[in-house]
């Protein structure tokens, strides 16, 4: 099994300790993607594989020439192998489409897996930072400061703003997301009037579930990000995207309390079937793992069940899925070996976590 050391890097969001504590067991990650096209080309979806190649060596020249760059690496799509190129998928650093490759495609990264762009996705160039915990403003600081140091003339309508391949994105060019894990509301009757207000409330922003561990949505994972590019401001998106995000982090809180104060009986045995199937299971689907184990960190949180650190359970919601289970083993796992192997990662996380309190 090879796997180029470019995607070893953990990603920031998932090793920084510095989201631990109350609202960092809420919201997982903060993210500002920018995209930018350069003047004169075509979007890349409509570039010849000359401009393809020609655009990106002007977008690296650039990027090569500033110091805001410096910590970051990059490779041709085309180079990596297979496996990287699904582990990187699987940390929310490339997309599918990007991922297949193809003429001047080329990812960066930084060592610490905060940083990243793609040249030559749907846009020339596509870049993105991410921390853990509600820490939009840094990013936003980070992602600004690169963008700046770009010493190339961006396609921009004077009315408009950025032009954009997907006209969505037309205007900022920017998205704004938080990623937030929501069980103590997602298990209360309330939580349809919750989605409902939030969309009546925050009718600029996106709330939906949080897919991209697998292709189904699980584990209580939520997304929040703006809707709207075009006649906004960068700061004023930022600013709403936080606020919103904020909300739901007072709701969540505000349900763990009530959880933490009522003590059913009946959440108190879903707890503890979720820790017996994550202690005892011999096959787990991805699915079947992520939900088990939200409602454990859930019944963690509010004093149940023992108490998971928060870079742990974000380390094991990454390490789970198929192609990080592989690292490991000689050949990629298939599906019934990597369910088997799954539930091996999870009895051990739970036996360990039972003997530290013991």
């Amino acid at each position: 099994m090879t796997e180029d050391s470019f995607a070893s890097a953990e990603p920031a969001w998932v090793h920084d300790a510095s989201a631990q504590g109350t609202a960092g067991s809420v919201v997982q990650l903060s993210s500002v993607r920018l995209r930018r096209n350069i003047e004169g080309f075509p979007f890349p979806g409509k570039c010849s594989k000359s401009e393809l190649y020609d655009s990106a060596a002007i977008a690296l020249g650039s990027i090569g020439k500033s110091a805001a760059w410096d910590e970051c690496d990059f490779r041709l799509v085309d180079n990596l192998d297979d496996f990287s190129k699904h582990l990187l998928l699987e940390m929310n650093t490339i997309t599918p489409g990007f991922m297949n490759g193809g003429a001047g495609r080329f990812l960066l990264r930084d060592a610490n897996g905060r940083m990243t762009c793609m040249i030559n996705e749907e846009d020339h160039i596509s870049i993105s930072v991410t921390n853990s915990g509600l820490d939009l403003e840094a990013v936003f600081e980070t992602i600004g400061n690169m963008e700046r140091s770009i010493d190339i003339k961006m396609a921009r309508d004077v009315v408009l703003g950025y032009l954009t391949a997907n006209p969505a994105y037309v205007g900022t060019g920017m998205t704004a997301t938080v990623i937030l894990h929501l069980p103590a509301l997602e298990t209360s009757d309330e939580f349809p009037k919750t989605i409902e207000a939030f969309r009546r409330d925050w009718s600029s922003l996106e709330m939906g579930r949080f897919r991209v561990f697998g292709d189904e949505p699980c584990g209580s994972f939520y997304a929040v990000s703006n809707k709207i590019t075009l006649s906004v401001t960068p700061g004023e998106i930022m600013d709403t995207v936080y606020m919103g995000a904020q909300a739901l982090v007072s709701r969540e809180l505000s349900a763990k309390n009530k959880m933490r104060n009522a003590r059913q009986e009946d959440m108190t045995d879903r707890f503890w079937r979720a820790w017996g199937l994550l202690r005892h299971a011999k096959k787990l689907s991805f699915a079947e793992a992520a939900d088990a184990f939200s409602l454990v960190k859930l019944g963690a949180d509010i004093g149940i069940l023992p108490g998971i650190d928060d870079r742990e359970w974000r380390r094991m919601i990454v390490g789970s899925q198929k192609y990080h289970l592989s690292r490991a083993c000689p050949v990629i796992l298939e599906q019934s070996e990597e369910q088997y192997a799954r539930a091996a990662l999870f009895r051990q996380f739970i036996e360990n976590l039972s003997s530290s309190v013991n």
